[in-house]
This record gives structure tokens, C-alpha cells and sequence, in this order.
């Protein structure tokens, strides 16, 4: 009797993640494809016009920072991340957000402001805006969370990507 029931225990987990994957990769879907039809309501109207403008309160813009993040980091909302990248206008509110008083906010917009950076296939107006700041923006990435160089070394290498590429920007003639 009793020694041969691991097995079956075993064999319902392996279930039991293969259905809970493929139930995960399903809302995934369903949301990307949510997120993209109503694009402008949720990202352009609530997310950047209420939810991280200078106007609202720190809780709401770090929370909706790090939820904006979120969205664009994720593989199913390719679709909408590109859309985000490609507008100057939400360059322009990142930027701002990256010279935020808190430490916080200007950690989550980092984590927004590399991906318009790393798009190999960046807008000329995304391009211009980089470009014309380039200098700026370098010297501040240069001294941004510099105590986190030490013990974080993702942050690091992606500033240092970031500061790269920036550097090496061109403005196609």
C-alpha cells in the first residue's frame, strides 16, 4: 500500500502548473488585446493625463509608474508598448517624471525612460528630443541612484546601456 503515492502527487502538480500556465498566458492575451482597443482611454487619458501627472498625489504617480512599467516590460503587451515608445508626448512626461523629487519615482521612470532609449526603431521626433537633451540627460543618468551601482548590478549595467546609447545618438540627416 502506502509507498507508491508520491507519484500521483507529483503528476497532478505537473497538471495542475500546466494548466494554471496556460490559464496565465490566456489572461495575457486577454488583457494585451484589452489594453490595445482602449489604448487611448487607459494609457493616454487616465494613465498619463491623471495618473502621473505632476498634479496627482505621490501615491498615485509612483503606483501608476510601476503599473505603467509593468505593462510595457510584458511580453503579451508588445503591441502597446511600441505604441508608447513611439510618442514624443509620453517621452516628454517620462522625462519629467525622471526629475521628480522622489527617489522613488525617479527609479520607476528609469525603468520606462530605457525602454524609448533602447527602441532600435525610434521616431524622428523621439529621436530629436533625445538628441537635443543628450548632454543633459547623460550628466544626470551619470549621478542618478549612484548608491545603487554597488549592490545593484542590473541597474548598473542598464545605466550604462542606456548612458551608451544615448551618447552614441545621431540625428539622421
Amino acid at each position: 500500500g502506502s509507498g507508491g503515492g508520491g507519484g500521483g502527487v507529483d503528476g497532478y502538480n505537473d497538471d495542475t502548473d500546466t494548466a494554471h500556465e496556460e490559464y496565465k498566458q490566456q489572461m495575457e492575451a486577454i488583457a494585451a488585446e484589452f489594453l490595445e482597443r482602449k489604448y487611448d482611454p487607459i494609457i493616454m487619458d487616465r494613465m498619463n493625463h491623471k495618473c502621473i501627472s505632476s498634479n496627482a498625489n505621490y501615491m498615485t504617480r509612483r503606483m501608476s509608474l510601476q503599473l505603467l512599467s509593468t505593462i510595457l516590460l510584458s511580453r503579451s503587451n508588445f503591441n502597446v508598448m511600441m505604441k508608447y515608445i513611439s510618442s514624443s508626448q509620453n517621452l516628454v512626461t517620462i522625462l519629467c517624471l525622471l526629475r521628480d523629487p522622489s527617489p522613488h519615482i525617479t527609479l520607476d521612470a528609469f525603468q520606462v525612460f530605457k525602454i524609448f532609449v533602447a527602441n532600435p526603431g525610434k521616431p524622428p521626433e523621439v529621436v530629436k528630443i533625445l538628441f537635443d537633451n543628450k548632454v543633459k540627460l547623460i550628466k544626470y543618468l551619470s549621478g542618478l541612484h549612484k548608491e545603487r551601482e554597488g549592490s545593484d548590478e542590473q541597474y548598473r549595467d542598464e545605466k550604462g546601456l542606456v548612458i551608451a546609447t544615448l551618447e552614441g545618438l545621431e540625428l539622421e540627416s
